[in-house]
């Protein structure tokens, strides 16, 4: 397949001035290969035809590339990456950061493994565990369709740096997830820094990408097990 030729009319970035190198291009096409592959074997995601993976997961992604563009920012997690939304793609475009790519499931880590190898990411470190299970903190922690604002706070709040951000990339029920925060927020001492809304084009379906910064250090009982923050969120 010519990726030039396939994907000429599927780089919805290049017109909101997302410049991504060529290399990054054809590496991002290489994945999307890699992901139609595993998911004959495998249910990695429930999208993988071109258009699908290139509008609603690459650029997806990418809608937070600006902010992570910036030179301040060294280290990047994304909690329960799954197929590598947003942790790969944003590796893959950004290679100048690193990115933890943490995800309990190991499967899913065993593929991930087999695209930092094939495309040669020197920037991408895979963690096979909970994010509750981590003591180490990010300048930003990311997250993507993992679960509900007030326990994904619990899950991605404690691991990122004192004045640090947390990106929660979320559907059109964001801002009412947010809404429902406030309590989480507060615990966990930090505040909303902005809220992004977009639309994707072609659906034109709404996504709400939420800023929020780490006012100061977590009090120690956060993160709680799994089982309490699913069953009580804050």
């Amino acid at each position: 397949m010519d990726f030039i030729k396939e994907t000429e009319n599927l780089n919805f970035w290049k017109n909101k001035n997302i410049n991504i190198t060529n290399e990054s291009e054809k590496k991002l096409f290489e994945y999307f290969i890699l992901i139609r592959e595993k998911n004959k074997v495998m249910n990695l995601t429930g999208i993988d035809d071109l258009e699908g993976v290139y509008l609603k997961h690459f650029f997806d992604s990418l809608t937070i590339f600006k902010f992570l563009s910036d030179e301040k920012i060294e280290t990047v997690a994304d909690v329960g990456s799954g197929a590598g939304f947003p942790g790969m793609v944003l590796a893959i475009c950004l290679p100048e950061k690193t990115f933890y790519l943490i995800e309990p499931l190991k499967k899913r880590c065993l593929f991930l493994e087999e695209v930092k190898d094939a495309l040669n990411l020197k920037n991408v470190i895979i963690i096979n565990d909970r994010s509750e299970n981590i003591n180490q903190k990010f300048d930003v922690v990311t997250s993507r369709a993992v679960a509900n604002l007030s326990i994904l706070l619990e899950l991605c709040i404690p691991i990122t740096k004192v004045n640090g951000t947390c990106i929660a990339m979320k559907g059109s029920n964001g801002k009412l997830e947010l809404e429902n925060s406030k309590n989480a927020i507060s615990k966990l001492d930090s505040s909303v820094l902005k809220i992004e809304d977009l639309i994707l084009p072609v659906e034109e379906s709404n996504r709400t990408n939420i800023y929020f910064k780490k006012e100061k250090e977590t009090n120690k009982k956060y993160p709680r097990n799994f089982s309490q923050i699913k069953n009580k969120p804050l």
